[in-house]
């Protein structure tokens, strides 16, 4: 008798493929006693509930500042948003009113606030506020916790000692960032979007991750081996002996993605594409991936990992010399310290940081500081082939005061005879409209431009990429965002600079045919997306790429975003 392959399909959320045994989690939930308390015990239980609130401030804070050289600037935002909530006045005081008014002890009168928010959230239609119900839960288990003196979910990941996949309703953010992910090759919820907080977490620690997965729990078994193909978003139970096969016995399929040919599209243009780095210790695989260089390190990470914002000249420098040592000779593009004056001076406060003091205007107002960082690179530059890049660019100026800084820094160097690239190529980041608009005199100082499209989507449409209550307008496929591509590359080609996207959107697989179409050549992508990027690349025809671009802005002009985004998914060429 045959068995019968049985196929689950779900929503794609971090590409990969894994073949292996289950791990089912339930999700344990605490057990609170519908009890009613007296007049005399209702500021007890506020106290109670209270210092509850205060120990979870605290536990999230200890999770972020010990988790902090793990985690890049989104993983941080989502643990800062669950602080926020958790000291919401709105959301303390829903929970107090229930004690007093119905005599509720802390924890049930918690439950039904919780479970009130999370049920409204939960039959929205708008994706990204659904998503929000999941760190609304997972605020009420750590309040839970420390109301009932309970452990948290996430130490039952700790103690896996083969290779697994996760079946679950849902994970937290919390218990994501806390399991030992060194044994999880693969994870599969039935709760979860594309723009969900599992998504990104999963892109993050890549792990290949299907979600939206209707009554997966179900249907799979615990010990049980499947397939998990993160690339189409399927769960294959049973999956047939060639099929195991092709993907290999309980091994991660990222063990394979080695390929180091060259990105050319089906008509012979050459694509070159670049990695974003977090860490030093990121590019030891990148040689082996094929990767043109390193697009994009975000030099601020050496701050967060130690946990100090004045790092000193040797420590930033040995840390440049290992990625440009190890990269052989390959372009490697760091970018300048890009944080906010409120991250770096703590006794600094300002309303909008984002529109604030922040990028290259702190470093060109804390100068002596700056130095540090640029004395730092151009010896660095002595052991490979470095690209300095500056962060919030908005007008010539400060690209001139940071070459004159330079110039300053390589005379310090030369009279203590270091060595460093005579032929240092300098660039600087497309992040604002302004710095789209003067192109042109960005170009007379710049030897290469890099867009960071998540500020530039942000700061065209003036809309926090974060915000719930207006998450539509953070949209890529908005005819003025597609426009200010459209005219970076025109202007690029027009003063022959070089230029790529390393922006969130050169990692998106559904928008890498319309940025070739655009006229972009070279990509800077995240690490796990590096082989899936050059297979579509391989599939591209440039002249049909183009003539989706035409009809993707006619859409756009009509503000069809849910046509164009369909059009995308399927990748319907012209």
């Amino acid at each position: 008798m045959s068995i019968k392959v049985k196929q689950f399909k779900g929503i794609p959320a971090s590409s990969g493929k894994f073949y292996g045994k289950t791990v089912k989690i339930i999700a344990k939930n605490h057990i609170i006693i519908q009890n009613y308390i007296g007049l005399e015990e209702v500021e007890p239980e506020i106290n109670k509930f209270i210092n509850s609130v205060k120990s979870t401030k605290e536990d999230l804070e200890s999770i972020i500042n010990k988790k902090v050289h793990e985690l890049n600037h989104d993983l941080i935002a989502i643990l800062e948003a669950q602080l926020t909530m958790l000291v919401d006045e709105e959301f303390n005081n829903q929970v107090i009113k229930r004690i007093k008014k119905f005599r509720e002890n802390a924890p049930l009168a918690l439950m039904n606030v919780i479970n009130f928010i999370t049920n409204q959230l939960s039959t929205l239609e708008d994706e990204y506020l659904r998503e929000r119900a999941v760190d609304i839960q997972d605020i009420g288990k750590r309040l839970e916790n420390n109301l009932l003196g309970e452990t948290g979910d996430g130490k039952i990941f700790s103690n896996l000692n083969e290779q697994v996949i996760i079946i679950a309703h849902q994970l937290t953010p919390s218990q994501i960032i806390n399991m030992d992910k060194s044994n999880i090759g693969g994870i599969a919820t039935e709760m979860g979007g594309r723009t969900g907080h599992m998504a990104i977490l999963a892109k993050y620690y890549e792990i290949p991750t299907v979600v939206g997965l209707k009554n997966i729990c179900d249907n799979i078994k615990e010990d049980e081996y499947i397939l998990l193909d993160a690339d189409d978003g399927i769960i294959i139970k049973k999956p047939k002996l060639h099929q195991i096969k092709y993907y290999g016995a309980a091994k991660p399929i990222k063990d394979f993605l080695y390929d180091t040919r060259s990105a050319i599209t089906k008509d012979g243009f050459r694509i070159k594409l670049f990695a974003n780095i977090e860490s030093q210790n990121d590019c030891q695989s990148l040689l082996r991936l094929g990767v043109d260089g390193i697009g994009l390190f975000r030099s601020e990470s050496i701050i967060t990992n130690l946990n100090n914002t004045n790092p000193s000249e040797e420590e930033q420098f040995e840390i440049y010399k290992q990625i440009l040592s190890e990269m052989n000779n390959l372009p490697v593009i760091i970018r300048t310290f890009d944080l906010g004056a409120d991250k770096l001076n703590p006794n600094l406060h300002e309303d909008n940081p984002f529109l604030g003091n922040r990028g290259i205007r702190y470093c060109l107002q804390n100068v002596d500081w700056f130095k540090v960082q640029i004395k730092a690179l151009l010896r660095a530059s002595y052991f490979g082939n470095l690209y300095i890049m500056i962060p919030m660019v908005t007008q010539k100026h400060e690209i001139m005061e940071t070459k004159k800084i330079i110039e300053e820094c390589k005379m310090e160097l030369k009279s203590k005879g270091e060595y460093y690239d005579l032929n240092l190529r300098f660039g600087s980041m497309i992040e604002t409209p302004s710095s789209v608009i003067c192109l042109d005199q960005l170009a007379k100082e710049s030897d290469f431009f890099s867009i960071g499209t998540n500020d530039l989507l942000q700061y065209t449409m003036v809309v926090d990429r974060n915000n719930p209550y207006i998450p539509d307008l953070y949209n890529p496929l908005h005819l003025s965002f597609l426009r200010s591509l459209s005219t970076i590359v025109k202007q690029s080609e027009e003063h022959r600079i070089p230029v790529s996207i390393c922006g969130e959107l050169a990692s998106d697989i559904n928008f890498t045919i319309l940025l070739i179409g655009l006229g972009f050549r070279e990509l800077s992508v995240a690490k796990p997306l590096v082989r899936k990027i050059k297979t579509i690349i391989r599939a591209i025809d440039i002249n049909q790429a183009q003539k989706l671009v035409k009809h993707v802005f006619k859409l756009s002009e009509a503000e069809k975003y849910q046509q164009i985004m369909s059009y995308l998914f399927n990748k319907h060429l012209v």
